[in-house]
């Protein structure tokens, strides 16, 4: 028992530590086709959407736009972690309760369970929000992105 939470303590927080690699963005896909990755959105100025593009303010209009995304770093590693850390008490105890199996071995095995069903289970949770606007008149495209501006002022506002 003492060997599965020794193995849990040790190994898993180097993978939680290289959970926080990247940032939150939108993505933004205009008529022509390109795409504007790492925006913030700030404003809408009349039919203009006022976004800030890898640091430099850029004005869009409205009508152009085609596609939002809102860009979610994968989650994998904090998943992973948080199954293992389950995965490997719930091998120990189970083991523990009377199995016949010792409870060094099931515990690692309910660790490397964990591992990979918490980390595919966190990045599947963690995929990025589309919005397909290509089809909506003006009006309605506009009615979105004020949707999208509070739902993104809220989340630069609790620090995500």
């Amino acid at each position: 028992m003492k060997l599965s939470f020794l193995f849990v303590l040790l190994l898993l927080p180097c993978f939680a530590a290289t959970s926080q690699s990247q940032d939150h963005a939108w993505i933004i896909t205009i008529a022509t086709g390109d795409t504007l990755s790492q925006c913030s959105l700030l404003s809408l100025d009349g039919d203009s959407l006022r976004v800030s593009w890898s640091g430099f303010p850029v004005s869009l209009p409205v009508e152009s736009l085609r596609e939002l995304r809102y860009h979610r770093p994968s989650e994998f590693w904090r998943g992973a972690f948080y199954g293992s850390a389950a995965g490997a008490l719930a091998g120990t105890f189970v083991s523990a309760s009377g199995q016949e199996s010792p409870a060094p071995t099931s515990g690692i095995l309910g660790t490397l369970c964990g591992f990979v069903a918490g980390g595919f289970a966190a990045d599947y949770f963690s995929r990025d929000d589309r919005y397909d606007i290509a089809t909506s008149n003006i009006p309605e495209k506009k009615a979105i992105l004020g949707t999208l501006l509070l739902k993104s002022s809220l989340q630069i506002g609790e620090g995500k």
